[in-house]
């Protein structure tokens, strides 16, 4: 190859690349992209803590703009619990081992399953 076959090459590289980044700078000013750490922004959504209650529904505490909303989701549909309640943060002491909070949901939600017998609702 000749030395101005070389130099096509690179320029020509240089040119691909650079047109990337101005369509990447256009998209960002548009909106188009949104990029997860964006400077000086909150994320105003967040999903703080889940636990699954069976195969089919997880309970969910959802985070948005310093409050706090308990939902069920589950494969057909989705339940609020308690909405609204402000944002706390919980401190744990690594040392003593807690409660679960969501025992009692749990097994509430488990003793009101439609068609178990009360056998099958202790094993489920």
């Amino acid at each position: 190859m000749a030395p101005d076959d070389y130099f096509r090459v690179i320029f020509g590289l240089v040119a691909v690349i650079g047109l990337i980044g101005i369509a990447a700078l256009i998209a960002r000013k548009a909106g188009v992209v949104s990029l997860p750490t964006s400077v000086g922004r909150k994320r105003r959504l967040a999903i703080s803590e889940t636990l699954p209650l069976d195969a089919r529904r997880r309970l969910l505490i959802v985070r948005c703009d310093d409050r706090e909303h308990l939902i069920i989701l589950g494969a057909q549909s989705e339940t609020i619990v308690d909405s609204g309640f402000d944002a706390k943060i919980i401190e744990e002491d690594s040392g003593a081992p807690g409660r679960n909070p969501f025992a009692e949901l749990r097994n509430a939600f488990n003793k009101t399953k439609p068609g178990l017998e009360e056998k099958d609702r202790d094993a489920a």
